[in-house]
């Protein structure tokens, strides 16, 4: 079920591409989506902003389900762009840091524009959408993973470390953590980083201020 949302949102967004007034209900819901999350968004209102009518709206997408489908898989493109990284320039232990290190970033900076509110609702009310969101992020992190292999310790099972740096990364971009420790999502994450690094890579590398 899921693959086949992926498949039905990855047309969605070919069309999107093609269709220019699709293209703006779209990116008009998505501003709104991730300010105050989906179920703030009446479709009759957004028709609204957009100075069309709920007929017109409707035509382009049958459903707010839809709409969030093609929503979500835009911004899996957009995340996976973000991590299209060139991780053949990763020949040691350190250049493979700095690698997660621009990720992590690139990552946070993304993260940072969304309200936790849209992840709320894409789990409670469009369980399908957000397992075709899982299901991309997942493929990038299998990438990484299978890049990170060659660099960790030989007693470290690589799965064992690969769970942890989610785990790790994850724990650090939290909203809730981090008014905790009081520092900003992107400290947070960097400093997760490090701390994985020194005990999973086979060479201990110091983690490297960024401005």
């Amino acid at each position: 079920m899921a693959k086949q949302a992926v498949k039905v949102s990855r047309t969605n967004q070919v069309e999107a591409d093609a269709d220019p007034v699709r293209e703006r209900i779209l990116a008009a819901f998505s501003a709104r989506a991730r300010r105050s999350g989906v179920r703030a968004i009446p479709m009759g209102e957004l028709a609204s902003e957009l100075r069309m009518s709920a007929m017109t709206l409707y035509k382009h997408f049958a459903s707010k389900d839809e709409l969030v489908a093609a929503m979500v898989d835009a911004w899996a493109l957009e995340l996976a762009a973000l991590d299209a990284l060139d991780w053949e320039k990763a020949q040691s232990c350190g250049s493979a840091l700095e690698v997660l290190l621009s990720w992590a970033d690139a990552w946070t900076a993304s993260l940072s524009r969304v309200s936790p509110t849209l992840f709320a609702d894409l789990q409670r009310d469009h369980p399908i959408a957000w397992k075709a969101f899982e299901a991309q992020i997942g493929e990038r992190k299998q990438i990484a993973a299978r890049h990170l292999a060659r660099f960790l310790r030989e007693d470290v099972h690589p799965g064992v470390a690969i769970l942890m740096l989610d785990t790790l990364v994850m724990q650090a971009a939290d909203p809730g953590f981090v008014e905790t420790v009081g520092i900003s999502r992107r400290e947070a994450v960097r400093a997760a980083l490090a701390l994985w690094a020194g005990g999973a890579l086979k060479q201990r590398v110091m983690l490297r201020a960024k401005d």
